[in-house]
């Protein structure tokens, strides 16, 4: 396939030309153009296109490399505490607030991902990327606050999802920006097993501590190969030097665009629809107070929210930029019931073969693999059909999401003892998750204009994490209160208490007990399973919805 001719476009602030791709009117999930697979270079060889220079050679390799251990990082500390939070809450006390140890860190990382790559237009790409690998790196040595541990990674991610499309021409797209969703992929694969190593042979502190060299070397692969002026770097017109005064106001400027209260109201209404269903019917009960005004208020905040999106920069003069244009929400290319299931399933897997199977962690870790492994041949063989079958992509996505439906179903009714047919289920879901994350990547770069690309990678990543943020508060939730309402038959309060504070008290009750324990367990994750089938149903009408858009 031929690239489409460029045109050009002022750049208001560099006052250069940089290439443009025209968008096409016609539906993009049937006939939507598929990238080839390898660019064509420039007459001259040099690798850039007119006003803007592309990156190439041991630069270009090195900065991918340096990009796919920042999102490797990144989600590799979601899934790496999944075999890790048993041994945490035996150690510290909590099991039943153990979700909380995800939830910090995803709040942070839903609320923060498109204010750092707004941030990065004014401070730099090469900054903030920087900056972000360095915050996420010290809290994760410190071993403290695993909030600002997740706004760094909310940062690398940002940075990820926004330098890719720019660091290579667009017809090398689709090779690139698929790198992505591999990469949490495999970070999905590897950070159960190695969570589970590490608690059976060392401390569960080195499940954050590992992320100290890792994130040293992430920012010296960075720092060399990556401009200073990036995207802006190369071959630009000099420019005369600005004086201390003009870099003042144009900052202020650049800051003026910045929509912190629409950051303000995500996150906090984020906050409020969590901390509810996470605590309501465990510390405090539904008609609590605190429960009814945390859920009523992040309710009308997020009502406030969209009103104010709506109007963000609608006015004479207004600069501002919307942090989630709406224009995004009527095409609904958004992926919020993609997280639910996927985010659930990944966390709670492992803490199933632990409560009800009663494995180590590594163990637990090792009987995940089906489900893991299975998710990065989804991916390919996805990837695969959109590229060179030419499959619409919106079919493919059906695929997987009614394979995530039968897969989720069917794991809603394995019982303690029925290993080998969870095996299986685990290989449906496995498949499903890595089709249905890829295609929703895919999807951005050709079906949103050339201002919106930033905004709308970042956009796709934090609306699917806080569908999985919300995700695991309801079924958390779900999960309490059957435990508490089923347990109460059959344990005392002592037991109840202990239970409630670490998983491994199961192995201190008499033998009779401990087996019906663990089948209450068993019937408590089916009971969650069960609910993520309805989590899965909206999506199954994907394609008529992406046709309509």
């Amino acid at each position: 396939m031929q690239s489409p001719p460029a045109t050009q476009m002022p750049e208001q602030e560099l006052n250069v030309t940089v290439p443009t791709v025209p968008r096409k009117e016609e539906d993009p999930t049937t006939e939507m153009a598929v990238p080839p697979t390898a660019a064509a270079p420039d007459a001259d060889g040099s690798g850039h296109a007119e006003g803007r220079v592309y990156m190439t050679g041991y630069r270009l390799y090195t900065l991918t490399v340096g990009i796919s251990l920042a999102l490797f990082l990144s989600a590799l500390e979601t899934t790496i505490v999944s075999t890790s939070l048993v041994s945490m809450t035996n150690a510290l006390g909590g099991f039943d607030q153990r979700n909380w140890v995800v939830t910090a860190y995803l709040l942070t990382y839903t609320g923060f991902l498109v204010i750092l790559a707004k941030f990065s237009d004014i401070f730099g790409r090469k900054s903030v990327f920087l900056a972000s690998i360095a915050t996420f790196t010290i809290f994760s040595v410190v071993i403290i606050n695993r909030s600002f541990q997740g706004i760094g990674a909310s940062g690398m991610y940002a940075m990820g999802s926004v330098i890719v499309p720019e660091m290579v021409p667009p017809e090398k797209w689709g090779n690139y920006i698929s790198i992505m969703p591999l990469v949490v992929v495999l970070s999905s694969v590897l950070g159960p097993i190695l969570g589970g190593f590490i608690n059976d042979h060392s401390s569960w502190r080195w499940v954050f501590l590992l992320n100290g060299p890792a994130g040293a070397i992430t920012i010296a692969m960075v720092a060399f190969a990556m401009p200073t002026k990036f995207p802006n770097h190369g071959n630009l017109p000099a420019r005369p030097k600005k004086t201390l005064h003009e870099r003042i106001a144009s900052s202020r400027r650049s800051l003026a665009r910045l929509d912190l209260v629409g950051a303000f109201l995500l996150l906090a209404f984020s906050i409020l629809i969590v901390f509810g269903f996470e605590e309501g019917g465990r510390r405090f009960s539904w008609r609590s107070a605190a429960i009814i005004t945390s859920i009523t208020l992040g309710s009308l905040l997020f009502l406030s929210f969209v009103v104010w999106e709506k109007f963000v920069g609608v006015g004479q003069g207004s600069i501002r930029e919307p942090i989630f244009p709406l224009r995004l929400m009527k095409r609904r290319r958004v992926g919020f019931l993609t997280g639910m299931p996927f985010m659930t399933i990944l966390i709670n897997t492992p803490q199933r073969f632990q409560a009800v199977n009663g494995f180590s962690a590594w163990d637990a870790g090792l009987r995940t693999l089906p489900l893991l492994l299975s998710s990065p041949v989804g991916t390919l063989i996805s990837s695969q059909l959109v590229t060179k079958a030419r499959v619409p992509p919106s079919y493919v996505l059906f695929a997987g999401v009614a394979l995530q439906v039968l897969g989720v179903g069917l794991a809603s009714t394995v019982g303690p003892e029925d290993m080998q047919h969870l095996y299986g289920y685990e290989v449906l879901m496995g498949v499903s998750f890595g089709v249905t994350l890829i295609m929703l990547v895919i999807f951005v770069p050709f079906t949103v204009g050339k201002e919106d690309l930033a905004v709308s990678m970042g956009a796709v990543t934090q609306v699917r994490v806080l569908g999985g943020t919300i995700g695991l508060a309801i079924s958390a939730t779900v999960l309490n209160n059957y435990l508490g309402s089923h347990l109460s038959s059959v344990l005392d309060q002592t037991q109840l208490h202990d239970i409630s504070e670490s998983i491994a008290a199961i192995d201190q009750l008499p033998k009779h007990l401990q087996t019906t324990v663990r089948g209450i367990f068993s019937d408590a994750f089916n009971t969650r399973a069960s609910n993520k089938i309805f989590l899965s149903l909206p999506r199954v009408d994907t394609p008529r919805v992406q046709k309509k858009s």
